[in-house]
């Protein structure tokens, strides 16, 4: 989390102020409850959905339907989310209530799946898309899965390292080093967009309706559209701006760093939402007779 609270066991004196229980926002919690009322609800709602999302892979893959490459990333961003919100229960009432030093360092580790493994496999998605839509030659004549394989690997590493870092230093993952991981994925994940758009909309010009497999990348594209300006660009624009709004450090963390850890944790449950809802599914999922 953002804050190490200043107790680190499990014994709370409950005479002491809310400040000892809660970090120096203690007496700045409408930051605090709005953080952790949402986080609590996408955990609630993400990790069904991410279920469902894995079900469909699997089921998938046992009718016999070949893996695409975009299957490869998908499948990876669906076991990051679903561990992360599976966790965020746990986290909050550590940080709420438990107080207990390595199990804060378990949820600022796994935090790393969210603020850095997510951004860099949604980078990874609009860049097989990008090549499969703006290069469909070249694409299609190297389909094999293994590149895609090293790439989610390469994005395990990074994330992981991320992970134990921020397990160390607890300021981690609200410091210019987390947002390097934006710096990269952003621009790969805004350029590959508008490629394909621009692509799309020139066949389109063309006549005709355009090939089912451009607009799935479409709904691909769509959806990473939708988790830039919700998950991606809100921190980005509070690490930049934040203190040209907020000067005061301690006012700044409470009521607007914390409430925008929001924003990430949001895209683990919308993005399989949306991946479900493409595939028609999301009824059956909210609606289970």
């Amino acid at each position: 989390m953002l804050l190490r609270p200043h107790i680190q066991n499990l014994t709370l004196n409950v005479s002491e102020p809310s400040e000892d229980m809660l970090g120096h926002c203690g007496d700045m919690l409408a930051g605090l409850l709005v953080w952790a009322s949402f986080s609590a609800l996408f955990s609630l709602l993400g990790c069904p959905a991410c279920v469902a999302v894995l079900w469909e892979l699997f089921q998938r893959h046992k009718v016999g339907t070949s893996i695409s490459p975009n299957d490869i990333f998908m499948l990876n961003l669906t076991i990051m989310d679903l561990l992360f919100l599976c966790f965020v229960p746990f986290g909050l009432c550590n940080f709420l209530l438990w107080n207990i030093e390595t199990f804060e360092m378990l949820t600022n580790f796994l935090y790393a799946l969210n603020l850095a493994g997510r951004p860099l496999l949604t980078a990874c998605i609009c860049l097989d898309c990008y090549l499969a839509v703006v290069h469909p030659v070249t694409y299609h004549s190297n389909r094999s899965l293994t590149p895609r394989l090293l790439m989610a690997a390469a994005v395990w590493t990074a994330t992981l390292m991320q992970g134990a870092f921020s397990a160390v230093v607890d300021e981690l993952n609200h410091s210019a080093w987390a947002m390097l991981v934006y710096v990269i994925a952003l621009p790969v994940i805004i350029i590959c967009d508008a490629s394909i758009l621009w692509t799309l909309k020139k066949s389109y010009r063309g006549g005709g309706d355009l090939h089912p497999k451009k607009k799935k990348a479409l709904q691909i594209i769509a959806n990473s559209m939708v988790m830039t300006v919700i998950s991606y660009v809100p921190p980005v624009l509070v690490y930049v701006f934040g203190h040209l709004i907020i000067s005061d450090d301690k006012t700044y963390e409470c009521y607007l760093a914390i409430p925008t850890l929001i924003t990430p944790t949001a895209g683990s449950a919308i993005m399989p939402l949306l991946f479900l809802g493409n595939l028609g599914r999301l009824k059956s999922l909210c609606c289970l007779e």
